[in-house]
């Protein structure tokens, strides 16, 4: 559970230094040309002991809703500190595939319940 491995993580506070725009293009099959996809990836900010650190967050998740100085909570692997995670909903809790199972359970008990009930 995501909740045990929240051992394996200092905390610490940080902040949205910047936002990078990432745009990928992809092949469409059934047209020709292509479809592009836009996200952007915050570059955060955190504080240790004495040391201020910036990185990327180096993933591109469905929903990045942040602000540049809005203050978060960062979460660095203890064993290597290199790996850090956002402390939120979309970045640490919900996995792509999770909200895939989430959104299709729902879909499925809606439309029985509409047809149903």
């Amino acid at each position: 559970m995501k909740i045990n491995n929240l051992n394996n993580y200092f905390f610490y506070e940080g902040k949205v230094v910047g936002l990078h725009k990432i745009t990928s293009s992809h092949q469409t099959a059934g047209r020709r040309g292509s479809l592009n996809i836009s996200r952007e990836i915050p570059t955060i900010e955190y504080y240790t002991k004495n040391d201020t650190v910036n990185c990327d967050q180096g993933e591109l998740k469905l929903i990045t809703n942040f602000n540049i100085n809005e203050k978060i909570t960062v979460l660095v692997e203890k064993q290597d500190d290199s790996h850090t995670k956002i402390f939120s909903l979309f970045y640490y809790w919900i996995e792509y595939n999770e909200l895939i199972l989430v959104l299709l359970s729902f879909l499925f008990i809606f439309g029985f319940i509409k047809n149903f009930v």
